[in-house]
């Protein structure tokens, strides 16, 4: 069953959103771990916000994104009207707070984050200088947001744990201090922004609220190969921990993946300040990071994407293009045949690991698979124009 269930997952990989959030007018209730504004290891621009990169991606991917922002904690966002604090060189900024009401800005998102230091309690337990808990700040603020603006999409952006409490000998960890801060991670912190995430959103019946796991998918991604082999002083800068650029472009693309609910562009060109792993292997990456939304919606009770039921292509929908690939299993060479359109067949291991990909026509139909080893693959057709025409396993003996 379990298999069935990953083998699906698999299948949808390379689904292509038709429909999903293409404008997207944001305001960010955030702090450090969405904008690092002044990092100790200076940057060009504005590398350490992960709206920096999430204008960068939505620009070549021809979306449009505008955002605002204003640091704080959960008790501070509850002072409002909220202020527009945040500014970027490179996204479109939303909302003038000095000369324009919040509800006159069109903003269609909120994300909200908390702290990262605070789970030792309950989501719905008081602070213990505020008389209120964090669940409660929240509902505060998305009540007054939903008063000043109709329909609006809500996002909790699930962040990462503190790691000074797991060094012994300060910053950066030892490679046990690393392991026990990641199983952390992915265990009672996350179960924290889950029950969290629950509670806020039984408050809220007529609004999407969806779940943006940016710890959880990072700290995967980052102990698995080859992405285990950077140092780890080069994706953060201390204990807190605030990151270097190439933390805040994987929560770039997490975010941009669950909010425009389609995979990061991968004709992306990533800036040489990303390190040389992350970039070397970015499509890998951007299949990595959407496998695990996909598998989360599927089999979690989270909401990821809001437009889930309008955003998949079913193998049904696929039938009209009447493709067949034969043989399968197969030895060497895969070929089709049917009604081929000019495209391209991509072909990806089981986790979702690019391996090779063939322009296809009337002329040539074939796929030489001699290269790859034995095992199952994905076979994913797209037309000229990226639509998704085709997508099968198949068996490489």
């Amino acid at each position: 069953m379990l298999r069935t269930i990953f083998l699906l997952s698999i299948l949808s990989l390379m689904t292509m959103s038709l429909h999903g959030q293409k404008n997207i007018r944001n305001f960010i209730f955030g702090h450090s771990l969405i904008n690092h504004a002044i990092p100790i290891n200076p940057t060009p621009s504005q590398e350490t916000a992960v709206p920096h990169w999430f204008a960068d991606l939505a620009r070549s991917a021809g979306n449009q994104y505008a955002v605002g922002g204003q640091y704080g904690f959960l008790p501070q966002h509850t002072n409002l009207p909220p202020l527009a604090q945040w500014g970027f060189d490179n996204a479109v900024g939303a909302w003038d707070s000095d000369n324009e009401d919040f509800g006159r800005a069109d903003f269609n998102t909120i994300l909200i984050t908390p702290g990262n230091f605070i789970q030792w309690q309950g989501p719905d337990e008081d602070y213990p200088t505020d008389p209120t808990s964090p669940v409660e700040a929240t509902v505060t603020v998305f009540d007054w947001c939903n008063a000043q603006e109709e329909n609006l999409n809500y996002y909790v952006y699930e962040n990462w744990p503190d790691m000074a409490p797991y060094l012994n000998n300060d910053f950066p960890p030892s490679n046990d201090e690393w392991q026990a801060y990641n199983n952390y991670l992915e265990s009672d912190f996350h179960n924290w922004f889950v029950d969290y995430y629950s509670k806020v959103s039984e408050n809220f019946s007529d609004n999407c609220i969806s779940f943006i796991p940016v710890g959880t998918l990072m700290s995967r991604l980052l102990q698995t190969p080859p992405y285990n082999q950077i140092p780890i002083a080069q994706l953060y800068e201390d204990d807190a921990p605030h990151g270097r650029p190439t933390i805040y472009f994987l929560a770039s693309l997490v975010t941009y993946m669950s909010m425009y609910e389609e995979e990061a562009p991968l004709n992306y060109e990533v800036d040489p300040i990303i390190h040389p792993i992350v970039a070397d292997n970015y499509q890998d990456v951007v299949m990595f990071l959407w496998t695990e939304l996909e598998k989360m919606q599927e089999e979690s009770e989270l909401t990821i994407f809001c437009g889930k039921s309008t955003t998949s292509t079913t193998k049904n929908d696929l039938q009209e293009n009447k493709i067949t690939i034969f043989p399968n299993p197969t030895n060497s060479t895969i070929n089709v045949s049917g009604q081929v359109v000019d495209g391209t067949l991509q072909v990806f291991n089981l986790l979702g690991s690019y391996q090779l990909s063939t322009i296809i026509n009337s002329k040539n139909k074939t796929v030489d698979l001699t290269g790859l080893q034995s095992g199952s693959y994905l076979i994913i057709g797209r037309d000229d124009f990226g639509t998704l025409i085709y997508r099968e396993l198949i068996v490489k003996l």
